[in-house]
């Protein structure tokens, strides 16, 4: 009689643990918090005008360490962002960081651009107006990246 209870509870422990095992598996992708425009989040335009420095070189986004986008010539994508600080990091040759204090509900602008000097392409990030931001982006080639 024993023996046939420790053979039931351990059947009952194996089915127990697949049924949990199974049960955690994702089958359908579940959308980023970040991936989506909202009252609680930021929004924020990362752009390169059509004029910039060193076109044929990208420039790579991350915010606080995540790559987020790379940004050619001519191109802007919209990153949803946490409210909160954030270091935004631009990268071509060399590496360039911002610090962000992003609002919940708040629109930015972000420029990037590259400066040419001694055969290195050095980029910067700089928030603008979001007229002038508005203005800039009409004429880009919108990316599209977490959404």
């Amino acid at each position: 009689m024993m023996n046939i209870f420790s053979h039931f509870r351990s059947l009952t422990l194996l089915v127990l643990i697949l049924t949990t095992a199974c049960s955690s598996v994702q089958t359908s992708r579940q959308p980023s918090p970040v991936s989506a425009s909202g009252p609680n989040l930021a929004t924020v335009y990362l752009y390169r005008t059509h004029d910039s420095p060193g076109g044929a070189v990208g420039v790579d986004i991350k915010d606080n360490g995540i790559d987020i986008g790379t940004l050619q010539n001519g191109t802007y994508f919209i990153y949803h962002a946490n409210p909160g600080q954030h270091v935004f990091t631009a990268t071509t040759d060399t590496t360039s960081t911002q610090n962000f204090k992003l609002q919940a509900g708040a629109t930015y602008y972000v420029m990037a651009s590259v400066v040419s000097s001694q055969h290195l392409y050095h980029p910067s990030l700089s928030v603008v107006f979001d007229l002038q931001g508005q203005a800039a982006i009409q004429n880009l080639n919108r990316l599209y990246y977490h959404e």
